[in-house]
């Protein structure tokens, strides 16, 4: 399975912010890794879906920030550029 340029854009996007979002490049990654790994399509509704269901089962508060922030920039993002 291949990346939709939208994933691609948001990780240019995480990438050219730095240390900023770091936690979410990282979060990005190992999702669209899994994804692939399942033979799941790698798409914005996708993404959305993985991260809700993985930020209902956090418990760490500092993780569920990280899904949250990540969830906001796949929600928000558009063919213009990130939504946050």
């Amino acid at each position: 399975m291949r990346e939709t340029n939208t994933v691609a854009n948001i990780q240019a996007y995480l990438l050219v912010k730095g240390d900023r979002y770091a936690l979410q490049k990282e979060a990005l990654d190992e999702m669209v890794h899994s994804l692939i790994n399942w033979g799941t399509p790698v798409n914005n509704k996708t993404l959305m879906r993985h991260i809700m269901n993985q930020l209902m089962a956090e418990n760490n508060a500092e993780k569920q920030e990280t899904l949250r922030v990540l969830l906001q920039l796949v929600v928000g993002y558009n063919r213009n550029g990130p939504g946050v």
